[in-house]
């Protein structure tokens, strides 16, 4: 089992703290100005109070990004929600690894019509909403978008950072994002589980639940698909995403993750044998005919 934890000061908090400290010092240096009866001090005073309050309108937010990709989501996951109800598809969403994607740096979300459905392959995982087979349907994940901010952040695709190396990434993306106040990642077998306390999706993937809640419980909200698409993409195996809870006592929001065994030969064989089977009705219409 492998653990980071990360806690640290919420960056915008330090910048607002700062920001006061300099206005307060402003305030002092006015106040000594009215005492001492210096102009020069109320004008240097009254000059570091005007930037600091300045600053408070002019600091950058990271708000909007955040805004536009929570819209893009809703709306994907929207599609998602409607898709999943109108073929009545039940089945848990799988995370398609690399090499079964025709893009290496894309992602799919492949949602079979009947368990135990096997994979497609990079040749027909298409542009489309069926596979060739017509065995599920391919979805573009909620967090797509997320994971390519992710990966522009970290100046590398998920692709060529290894497991283990992805926990540290997390956390520096916690650092460099601001998007939780800590978080922890734990490897057990073929599960894998990550923890965000405070996260800005918490309120979002709540939602969520609410209003999308096939899509939610098939394909996962838009941080829970980032990361499944980045581990899809850092194993190169096909991943589910088995739960997401919100403790909102703690406000942390665990999602639990799954790397998907292969399917046995035996259901494979099975599988193919049936295709190669041709249609009884049809072979006795044919021998009626033939002796007719």
């Amino acid at each position: 089992m492998f653990q980071i934890e990360k806690i640290g000061l919420n960056k915008d908090a330090v910048v607002v703290v700062v920001i006061g400290l300099v206005l307060l010092t402003g305030l002092a240096l006015i106040v000594v100005s009215a005492l001492n009866g210096s102009s020069f001090i109320a004008i240097l005073g009254v000059s570091i109070a005007f930037w600091s309050v300045l600053l408070v309108y002019l600091t950058p937010t990271k708000n909007v990004g955040i805004n536009l990709l929570n819209a893009s989501a809703s709306t994907c996951g929207s599609n998602i929600e409607r898709s999943l109800m109108e073929f009545n598809l039940t089945g848990q969403g799988v995370y398609l690894p690399p090499h079964n994607l025709q893009d290496f740096e894309s992602s799919l979300v492949f949602v079979p019509t009947e368990p135990q459905t096997p994979l497609p392959q990079s040749n027909q995982a298409n542009d489309k909403l069926f596979t060739k087979q017509q065995n599920g349907l391919l979805f573009t994940p909620p967090g797509l978008a997320l994971t390519a901010m992710f990966e522009h952040e970290l100046g590398v695709s998920f692709r060529k950072i290894p497991l283990p190396e992805m926990q540290k990434a997390i956390t520096k993306l916690i650092q460099k994002l601001d998007f939780a106040e800590d978080a922890q990642v734990q490897i057990r077998d073929r599960t894998i589980t990550l923890e965000f306390k405070s996260s800005i999706y918490n309120e979002l993937c709540d939602e969520t639940r609410k209003s999308q809640p096939r899509e939610h419980a098939q394909v996962g909200c838009i941080l829970a698909s980032a990361f499944a698409c980045a581990l899809a993409k850092a194993t190169d195996e096909p991943i589910t995403i088995q739960k997401d809870t919100l403790n909102s006592g703690t406000k942390t929001l665990t999602i639990e993750y799954r790397l998907v065994e292969p399917l046995p030969k035996r259901i494979l064989s099975q599988r193919g044998n049936v295709k190669k089977q041709p249609n009884r009705a049809h072979q006795q219409e044919g021998d009626a005919l033939a002796s007719g």
